[in-house]
């Protein structure tokens, strides 16, 4: 009797191991294509994940405001999490409207950390998502078309970009990379192969 509940443990440790990669792929899934839809601006930086592969690391303007604290603290500096409301601009570009450390009731809402000084309003967040993973090679590309560059002692900036990014009940995917009205998939495509 003993043998065979080692071997039922071991049989549903097996089947849960192998249940866990298919939730996370359901589940992301799911928010793509039931999830509401942001843009937030972008600001990129191109690093590598040597498990995941090539990315562009996101800075969102919306990262950046002036929100009233959810922490009141007296401690001189507190690094918290809270849930931050989402709205759009006139220009249809995401926004966070306010912080609360109560989960809203609607979907548009993503979790995100923040450091405030003696509970003073806070001015920069940390949204969760922050990378878009692209095909080995393209990360470089892809940070020179977003970036400023110098032509004649003229910078030029580049391109406007934005994040596409899909959000269902606090849980986000950033679903395309949109740079100057044209998918960086686009993009990419229409470029000549280096050599």
């Amino acid at each position: 009797m003993g043998t065979r509940v080692k071997w039922l443990a071991f049989g549903g440790m097996v089947l849960f191991q192998l249940a866990l990669p298919g939730w996370v792929i359901v589940d992301h899934e799911r928010v793509l294509t039931e999830g509401e839809v942001f843009l937030f601006r972008t600001e990129p930086i191109d690093p590598r994940d040597p498990f995941r592969g090539e990315y562009v690391t996101l800075n969102f303007e919306a990262e950046s405001g002036q929100w009233a604290s959810p922490t009141a603290s007296t401690e001189e500096y507190v690094r918290s999490s809270a849930f931050a409301v989402l709205g759009t601009d006139t220009g249809g570009f995401a926004r966070i409207e306010r912080l609360t450390h109560e989960q809203p009731t609607g979907s548009d809402f993503v979790e995100v950390t923040f450091m405030s000084y003696g509970g003073d309003g806070v001015s920069r967040v940390s949204l969760p998502f922050d990378r878009f993973y692209l095909e080995e090679g393209d990360g470089a590309t892809t940070e020179q078309m977003l970036q400023p560059q110098w032509s004649n002692d003229t910078l030029v900036q580049p391109l406007p970009a934005h994040a596409v990014v899909r959000i269902l009940k606090g849980r986000a995917v950033i679903e395309d990379l949109v740079v100057g009205g044209r998918s960086i998939h686009e993009w990419l495509k229409d470029m000549p192969a280096s050599e």
